[in-house]
Protein backbone atom coordinates (compact mmCIF):
# COMPACT_ATOMS: atom_id res chain seq x y z
CA UNK A 1 0.00 0.00 0.00
CA UNK A 2 2.82 2.53 0.63
CA UNK A 3 3.77 2.49 -3.08
CA UNK A 4 0.22 3.39 -4.10
CA UNK A 5 0.17 6.20 -1.54
CA UNK A 6 3.47 7.57 -2.87
CA UNK A 7 2.17 7.44 -6.45
CA UNK A 8 -1.03 9.16 -5.36
CA UNK A 9 1.05 11.84 -3.67
CA UNK A 10 2.96 12.42 -6.90
CA UNK A 11 -0.22 12.54 -8.96
CA UNK A 12 -1.95 14.92 -6.56
CA UNK A 13 1.13 17.16 -6.41
CA UNK A 14 0.52 19.03 -9.67
CA UNK A 15 3.74 20.88 -10.35
CA UNK A 16 3.69 24.38 -11.80
CA UNK A 17 7.07 24.06 -13.46
CA UNK A 18 8.88 23.93 -16.76
CA UNK A 19 5.89 24.71 -18.99
CA UNK A 20 6.39 25.30 -22.70
CA UNK A 21 3.81 27.69 -24.17
CA UNK A 22 2.02 26.33 -27.21
CA UNK A 23 2.85 27.52 -30.72
CA UNK A 24 0.15 30.19 -30.72
CA UNK A 25 1.80 31.79 -27.69
CA UNK A 26 5.37 31.65 -29.04
CA UNK A 27 5.34 34.82 -31.13
CA UNK A 28 8.54 36.53 -29.97
CA UNK A 29 8.76 40.21 -30.88
CA UNK A 30 11.32 41.78 -28.54
CA UNK A 31 14.16 40.63 -26.29
CA UNK A 32 12.02 41.22 -23.18
CA UNK A 33 9.32 38.94 -24.65
CA UNK A 34 11.91 36.18 -24.90
CA UNK A 35 12.31 35.87 -21.12
CA UNK A 36 9.95 33.63 -19.18
CA UNK A 37 9.69 32.96 -15.47
CA UNK A 38 7.83 30.43 -13.45
CA UNK A 39 8.07 27.98 -10.69
CA UNK A 40 6.84 24.79 -9.26
CA UNK A 41 5.04 23.85 -6.10
CA UNK A 42 4.41 20.23 -5.21
CA UNK A 43 2.53 19.16 -2.10
CA UNK A 44 1.57 15.82 -0.66
CA UNK A 45 0.19 15.13 2.79
CA UNK A 46 -0.60 12.04 4.81
CA UNK A 47 1.73 9.38 6.16
CA UNK A 48 4.39 10.75 3.83
CA UNK A 49 4.49 14.55 3.65
CA UNK A 50 6.19 16.08 0.61
CA UNK A 51 6.84 19.75 -0.19
CA UNK A 52 8.68 20.89 -3.31
CA UNK A 53 9.41 24.49 -4.41
CA UNK A 54 11.23 25.03 -7.71
CA UNK A 55 11.42 28.52 -9.28
CA UNK A 56 12.98 28.92 -12.74
CA UNK A 57 13.79 31.49 -15.42
CA UNK A 58 14.33 30.90 -19.12
CA UNK A 59 15.11 32.58 -22.40
CA UNK A 60 13.69 31.74 -25.84
CA UNK A 61 16.59 31.79 -28.29
CA UNK A 62 14.12 31.18 -31.14
CA UNK A 63 10.39 30.51 -31.28
CA UNK A 64 11.15 26.78 -30.97
CA UNK A 65 14.31 26.60 -28.82
CA UNK A 66 14.65 27.78 -25.21
CA UNK A 67 17.13 27.44 -22.36
CA UNK A 68 16.79 28.09 -18.64
CA UNK A 69 17.89 27.49 -15.08
CA UNK A 70 16.11 26.77 -11.84
CA UNK A 71 16.45 26.18 -8.13
CA UNK A 72 14.90 23.36 -6.13
CA UNK A 73 14.01 22.72 -2.50
CA UNK A 74 12.36 19.50 -1.30
CA UNK A 75 11.23 18.43 2.17
CA UNK A 76 10.02 14.92 2.98
CA UNK A 77 8.70 13.50 6.25
CA UNK A 78 7.64 9.84 6.41
CA UNK A 79 5.77 8.65 9.53
CA UNK A 80 5.04 5.08 8.32
CA UNK A 81 7.96 3.67 10.31
CA UNK A 82 8.74 3.41 14.03
CA UNK A 83 10.86 6.54 13.69
CA UNK A 84 9.80 9.59 11.67
CA UNK A 85 12.17 9.99 8.71
CA UNK A 86 12.65 13.61 7.67
CA UNK A 87 14.96 14.83 4.87
CA UNK A 88 15.71 18.04 3.01
CA UNK A 89 17.17 18.35 -0.50
CA UNK A 90 18.21 21.46 -2.40
CA UNK A 91 19.91 22.16 -5.68
CA UNK A 92 19.82 23.67 -9.13
CA UNK A 93 19.30 22.72 -12.76
CA UNK A 94 19.83 23.96 -16.29
CA UNK A 95 17.60 22.86 -19.16
CA UNK A 96 17.08 23.15 -22.90
CA UNK A 97 13.88 22.57 -24.87
CA UNK A 98 13.11 22.28 -28.53
CA UNK A 99 9.57 22.30 -29.92
CA UNK A 100 9.45 19.51 -32.49
CA UNK A 101 5.93 20.17 -33.85
CA UNK A 102 2.66 21.51 -32.53
CA UNK A 103 2.48 20.85 -28.80
CA UNK A 104 5.33 18.26 -28.74
CA UNK A 105 8.81 19.12 -27.47
CA UNK A 106 12.05 17.40 -26.47
CA UNK A 107 13.75 18.32 -23.19
CA UNK A 108 17.27 17.86 -21.76
CA UNK A 109 18.29 18.83 -18.24
CA UNK A 110 21.29 18.69 -15.94
CA UNK A 111 20.35 18.66 -12.26
CA UNK A 112 22.53 18.84 -9.15
CA UNK A 113 20.94 18.06 -5.78
CA UNK A 114 22.39 18.07 -2.30
CA UNK A 115 20.46 14.98 -1.26
CA UNK A 116 19.82 13.80 2.31
CA UNK A 117 19.09 10.15 3.10
CA UNK A 118 19.10 7.64 5.94
CA UNK A 119 21.64 4.82 6.14
CA UNK A 120 20.82 1.30 7.30
CA UNK A 121 22.08 2.38 10.76
CA UNK A 122 19.33 5.08 10.75
CA UNK A 123 21.78 7.98 10.66
CA UNK A 124 21.28 10.89 8.26
CA UNK A 125 23.81 11.40 5.48
CA UNK A 126 24.10 14.08 2.79
CA UNK A 127 25.65 13.68 -0.63
CA UNK A 128 25.71 15.58 -3.92
CA UNK A 129 23.93 13.86 -6.80
CA UNK A 130 24.22 14.89 -10.45
CA UNK A 131 21.56 13.73 -12.88
CA UNK A 132 21.31 14.04 -16.64
CA UNK A 133 17.65 13.86 -17.67
CA UNK A 134 16.33 13.57 -21.24
CA UNK A 135 12.91 13.04 -22.73
CA UNK A 136 9.93 14.88 -24.09
CA UNK A 137 6.47 16.10 -23.51
CA UNK A 138 3.46 17.98 -24.73
CA UNK A 139 2.00 21.34 -23.83
CA UNK A 140 -1.54 22.54 -24.49
CA UNK A 141 -2.86 26.08 -23.95
CA UNK A 142 -5.70 26.48 -21.44
CA UNK A 143 -6.00 30.24 -21.71
CA UNK A 144 -4.23 33.29 -23.05
CA UNK A 145 -1.41 33.06 -20.52
CA UNK A 146 -1.39 29.46 -19.27
CA UNK A 147 -0.83 25.93 -20.52
CA UNK A 148 -1.06 22.36 -19.23
CA UNK A 149 1.88 20.07 -19.80
CA UNK A 150 3.07 16.51 -19.35
CA UNK A 151 6.77 15.67 -19.36
CA UNK A 152 8.44 12.23 -19.25
CA UNK A 153 12.19 12.15 -18.61
CA UNK A 154 14.69 9.34 -18.29
CA UNK A 155 17.52 9.80 -15.78
CA UNK A 156 20.59 8.75 -17.78
CA UNK A 157 22.67 8.92 -14.56
CA UNK A 158 20.47 6.56 -12.55
CA UNK A 159 22.43 3.66 -11.05
CA UNK A 160 19.74 1.75 -9.17
CA UNK A 161 19.88 1.03 -5.49
CA UNK A 162 23.67 0.57 -5.31
CA UNK A 163 24.15 4.30 -4.66
CA UNK A 164 21.92 6.74 -2.75
CA UNK A 165 19.58 8.50 -5.16
CA UNK A 166 16.89 11.17 -4.82
CA UNK A 167 14.85 9.11 -7.30
CA UNK A 168 13.40 5.62 -6.78
CA UNK A 169 13.32 4.97 -10.55
CA UNK A 170 15.17 6.22 -13.64
CA UNK A 171 11.84 7.60 -14.91
CA UNK A 172 10.86 11.12 -13.85
CA UNK A 173 7.33 12.27 -14.67
CA UNK A 174 6.22 15.87 -14.34
CA UNK A 175 2.91 17.44 -15.19
CA UNK A 176 1.01 20.53 -14.29
CA UNK A 177 0.10 24.03 -15.36
CA UNK A 178 2.49 26.68 -16.61
CA UNK A 179 1.66 30.32 -16.18
CA UNK A 180 3.34 32.97 -18.31
CA UNK A 181 4.50 36.22 -16.77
Amino acid sequence: MPRIHALGTLLVAATLSHALPAAAQLSVSSSMDRWFFGGGVGLGFGDATYVNVSPFAGYRLTDDFSIGAGLQYRYRNDTRFSRDLSTTDYGTNIFARYRVFGPAFVHAEYEYLSFQYYTSAQSKQRTGVSSLLAGGGISQPIGSNASMFALVLYNLSYSGYSNPSPYSSPWVIRFGVGIGF
